[in-house]
């Protein structure tokens, strides 16, 4: 029994009539007859009572038509849902992103997203930028926010920022009453540090930045997440070297100083697989580059 019989019958029982049910579905009717007869004959069941006038349902027929009609109504259903997740409308995407970004456009470009995708399940995760690269590997995740230098063969990026970094100090610190910092005055100061297995760019941006300054730096204690940096700052354990838009974190006890010399910046990336041909990938990473123009907030 192939999909079209089905279609066939349930024209010819609504339509109660051979010759408009073979209008409806645009074809002639001799060959709309020999398909509803060849169908009874594969079911081994009679559909219809024919006359010469008239043709009616028999009981078999009537309960045959409601589930035809059901099952019709899924593979339309199917059928368009199938098109939807194709045009990207519909499905399931998960996101990693570090921290700082939450702090940025991220938030405007996840609410115009699910304005114009409401259908779409966005799965979000604070992940730093290693965890992040070895999910997008492992594809666990489908699209990263993170700290990009080196490229991956295996994945695709757009750069939607570049931040360079700031100091954050302990708000009782003698310096940060200061509207900027020169790099040489940190060194003696004790560091809070991102390790560099969980943020690889940003801690080898502030290790050449102390060099370039002439000192090696003092790290005091390491973490990989960039709340915990803060807190460790806010304990006054040391100060810590952030990209500047870290800024838009309200941490209490701590104060953000720019740098007064020329500091590195860090690149902030929105990455995806190269082998993800989504067409909800695409249109997630179209949405994120259009929020990140109107500038970190």
């Amino acid at each position: 029994m192939e999909l079209r019989h089905l279609k066939y019958f349930v024209a010819v029982a609504e339509e109660m009539h051979f010759g408009r049910a073979a209008e409806r579905l645009h074809i002639a009717q001799p060959p709309l007859s020999q398909q509803i007869m060849n169908l009874e004959e594969e079911l081994g069941v009679k559909l219809f009572d024919r006359t010469r006038r008239s043709i009616q349902l028999t009981d078999a027929g009537a309960y045959f038509l409601k589930e035809a009609q059901q099952l019709l109504l899924h593979v339309e259903q199917a059928a368009e849902t199938a098109r939807r997740i194709y045009r990207g409308q519909i499905g399931r995407l998960v996101v990693g992103f570090v921290g700082s970004v939450i702090h940025t456009f991220l938030p405007e470009g996840l609410r115009l997203f699910r304005e114009r995708f409401p259908d779409v399940e966005l799965v979000l995760q604070e992940l730093n930028t290693a965890e992040q690269m070895k999910s997008l590997h492992a594809r666990s995740i489908d699209v990263g926010f993170l700290y990009l230098d080196a490229q991956d063969s295996l994945l695709a990026s757009r750069q939607l920022a570049r931040a360079p970094l700031m100091v954050v100090l302990p708000k009782k610190h003698a310096l940060a009453g200061r509207k900027s910092l020169h790099m040489r005055e940190l060194a003696h100061e004790p560091f809070i540090a991102n390790t560099r297995s969980s943020e690889p760019v940003v801690r080898d941006a502030f290790i050449s930045l102390c060099h370039s300054a002439g000192f090696t730096p003092r790290i005091a204690q390491e973490a990989g997440h960039v709340q915990t940096v803060l807190g460790l700052v806010a304990a006054g354990l040391g100060a810590c070297l952030l990209p500047d838009f870290i800024r838009n974190i309200r941490r209490q006890g701590v104060q953000y100083i720019p740098l007064s010399d020329a500091p590195p910046t860090v690149k902030l990336a929105v990455v995806w697989r190269n082998d993800n041909s989504s067409v909800l990938v695409k249109s997630f990473v179209q949405v994120i580059e259009s929020s990140s123009k109107l500038g970190i907030s």
